[in-house]
């Protein structure tokens, strides 16, 4: 068991930021803590960064009574997020073979969006509170150790894929890197993860949302201990690797980021330290191991983790791009509107740039 402190590992401190300010060459945010706190857990302040890439998540009930229940982060800039499946698992209702779920009509999932310095009680505007409408979990057929007559069951993996129906502001919402393609994390090696342990509610109605919802962003470091590439064991198929950390409840869902500060996982579970230690035992769903390439949204690159898919208008002659939405229908909308010469592309941005790959 190693001994040495985090802040003494060579890859010390991991150095973040989004896709959007990696590539428009603004400030990276370098993940280290002030002065009395640990690198085990810290708190992070990025309000035009990291917070509007990496999101609390809220269940709501009939009543509209609000209960913080984890982290999400954004997959790419048109509603669709990652977090852990056990923090959106009570929508369930039924679930299809192919891991779409019906969900239950009483409850629901909410994202709160980055929306700047707060100051304050000021009012949450209504476009920064976006509910969840699909629902995808991965799964595995694995052997119920209680059932002899050998008949297999379907266990989900803990990642889930959700999405919103109504695009978010393009000014409230970036995107991390993502390594969707293999990777693989070495024992020893340094990761960080971000969420919000601390979200105070007052289990307060949606109706009073401006002022119930207090919030903080934190980042704990962790080093990797073991691999577990085909789960822990029958009753956790979910691909995970092992790591020294302390990662509170509320980071469950959370970006799991490598030295490189690349997204490889997202916090799944954990054991908190013992009484007198710094750092307990967590697990991070291993992205590349839990997820099919096929499963993966097409708007993610697999070769540019900083790049996104999409649509555009494009033109020939002379040559121009405009627009970068999500569907066919709404690129070739917008060809129509632009007049003769432009035509529906499907196109790849990298992010925060102007730098655009048309194909086909």
């Amino acid at each position: 068991m190693p001994t040495t402190k985090l802040e003494e590992h060579p890859h010390f401190p991991i150095v973040v930021s989004t896709c959007e300010d990696r590539n428009q060459s603004r400030k990276l945010h370098q993940l280290s803590p002030v002065e009395f706190e640990r690198a085990s857990l810290f708190r992070v302040q990025d309000p035009f960064g990291l917070r509007k890439a990496i999101l609390p998540l809220f269940h709501a009930d009939r009543a509209g009574i609000l209960s913080g229940m984890g982290t999400g982060f954004a997959l790419d800039p048109w509603g669709r997020f990652l977090t852990a499946d056990h923090v959106i698992d009570f929508v369930r209702q039924s679930s299809a073979s192919d891991g779409q779920y019906d969900v239950t009509p009483d409850n629901h999932v909410l994202a709160l969006l980055g929306i700047g310095l707060v100051f304050g009680e000021v009012g949450v505007p209504s476009e920064a509170i976006i509910a969840m409408s699909n629902y995808f979990t991965p799964a595995v057929q694995v052997e119920n150790p209680m059932d002899f007559t050998g008949k297999k069951e379907r266990r989900p993996y803990d990642v889930a894929f959700i999405g919103s129906p109504a695009q978010p502001p393009a000014e409230m919402i970036r995107n991390l890197p993502l390594r969707s393609r293999p990777t693989s994390p070495r024992v020893g090696e340094l990761v960080v993860a971000v969420g919000f342990p601390e979200i105070e509610l007052a289990h307060g109605p949606l109706a009073e949302l401006p002022v119930a919802i207090t919030e903080g962003m934190f980042a704990a470091y962790g080093r990797v201990s073991k691999l577990h590439p085909s789960g822990r064991d029958r009753a956790s198929p979910t691909p995970v690797f092992e790591v020294e950390a302390n990662w509170p409840s509320g980071m469950s869902g959370g970006p799991v980021i490598n030295a490189a500060g690349e997204v490889i996982g997202l916090v799944s579970r954990s054991i908190a330290p013992a009484d007198g230690e710094e750092l307990g035992v967590a697990w991070a769903t291993w992205l590349a191991g839990a997820v099919a390439p096929s499963m993966w949204p097409s708007s993610l690159d697999a070769g540019d983790a900083y790049s996104r898919n999409g649509w555009g208008a494009t033109r020939i002659d002379p040559w121009a791009i405009e627009g970068f939405p999500s569907t066919e229908t709404e690129a070739e909308t917008l060809a129509q509107r632009l007049g003769a010469g432009y035509s529906a592309k499907r196109v790849g941005q990298r992010l925060g740039t102007d730098t655009f790959t048309v194909y086909g």
